[in-house]
C-alpha cells in the first residue's frame, strides 16, 4: 500500500517538475528556475522510496539514497527565496527593494549553512517500515530491518525546512489578503499540519511536499501570465 502510495507521489512530483518546466521555458523568471532542482530532488526522493522493497538492501539503494538528503540539506530552504521572488513576481513594491530581496537570499544561504554538518555527520541506516524498504538517517523503534539493528534517534525539528514553510505562509497570506490567490498560504499550510505525528506516521508529509510544491508552482503560473501581471504591475517575466 505505502509503495504504491509513494509512486503517486512521485508521479504527482514529476508532474509538477514538468509544470514548472514549461513556465520556466515561457517565461525564464527566477522564482521558477530557483525551484526547478529542489523539485527534481521531491521526485527522485519518493521515486527512491517507492523502489526500495524492489532494489533490496545492499550498496546500489545507498548510492541512490543519498541525494535524497543531499539535496533536502543543500536546497530545502530555497522556498524562502523563492517566496521573495514570488512576492516581487506579484507586484508588492516592497519585495522589489534590492534590500529585501537580499534578506531572503541571506536567510536562505543561512539554512543551508546550518545544515552544511550533516553532510560530514550523517550516516544511512536501513528502515523497514510497513512495506517500504529505504534508507533514512534516523530509525524508530520497531522499524529496523536487521537482527540487533539499534534504533537511531532523529535530529530534532529540521529547522531550515520549518522556515521555508513560515516564509511560504508568510508570504501566502499576502497573495491571499491583496491578491486573492489562497493556494500559496493553503499549501504551506497543509504541509505543516501533514508533518505532524498523527499524519507523519501515515506517510502524509510526502503529500504535504505534493500540496507546497502545487502552491508554489501554481503562483509562479498564475503570475506570469500575461493579464495578471499588467493588473497587479509585477515585473516582466524576463526579469
Amino acid at each position: 500500500m505505502f509503495t504504491l502510495l509513494f509512486a503517486l507521489y512521485a508521479v504527482a512530483q514529476l508532474a509538477l517538475f514538468v509544470w514548472l518546466w514549461r513556465t520556466w521555458r515561457e517565461t525564464r523568471t527566477p522564482s521558477a528556475a530557483v525551484l526547478l532542482v529542489p523539485q527534481l530532488g521531491l521526485f527522485w526522493d519518493n521515486l527512491v522510496v517507492a523502489s526500495g522493497k524492489f532494489i533490496g538492501l545492499g550498496p546500489t539503494l545507498i548510492a541512490l539514497s543519498w541525494p535524497r538528503f543531499w539535496i533536502h540539506w543543500l536546497m530545502g530552504a530555497w522556498l524562502i527565496v523563492a517566496s521573495g521572488s514570488i512576492l516581487r513576481l506579484a507586484g508588492f513594491e516592497f519585495a522589489k527593494r534590492r534590500w529585501v530581496m537580499v534578506t531572503f537570499c541571506l536567510l536562505t544561504a543561512a539554512m543551508m549553512v546550518w545544515d552544511i554538518p550533516y553532510f560530514f555527520e550523517k550516516q544511512l541506516h536501513p528502515v523497514c517500515e510497513y512495506d517500504l524498504v529505504r534508507y533514512s538517517t534516523a530509525v524508530k523503534d520497531g522499524a529496523q530491518c536487521l537482527p540487533g539493528q539499534a534504533a537511531v534517534p532523529g535530529g530534532g525539528a529540521p529547522i531550515p525546512q520549518l522556515m521555508a514553510i513560515a516564509a511560504v505562509l508568510f508570504a501566502g497570506a499576502l497573495l491571499w489578503r491583496y491578491r486573492g490567490f489562497p493556494w500559496y498560504f493553503l499549501g504551506g499550510a497543509l504541509m505543516y499540519i501533514s508533518a505532524t505525528p498523527p499524519f507523519q506516521r501515515l506517510k502524509l508529509d510526502n503529500f504535504g511536499e505534493v500540496l507546497i510544491a502545487g502552491g508554489a508552482i501554481w503562483a509562479i503560473w498564475h503570475f506570469t501570465r500575461p493579464h495578471v501581471r499588467a493588473r497587479w504591475g509585477g515585473p516582466s517575466a524576463g526579469r
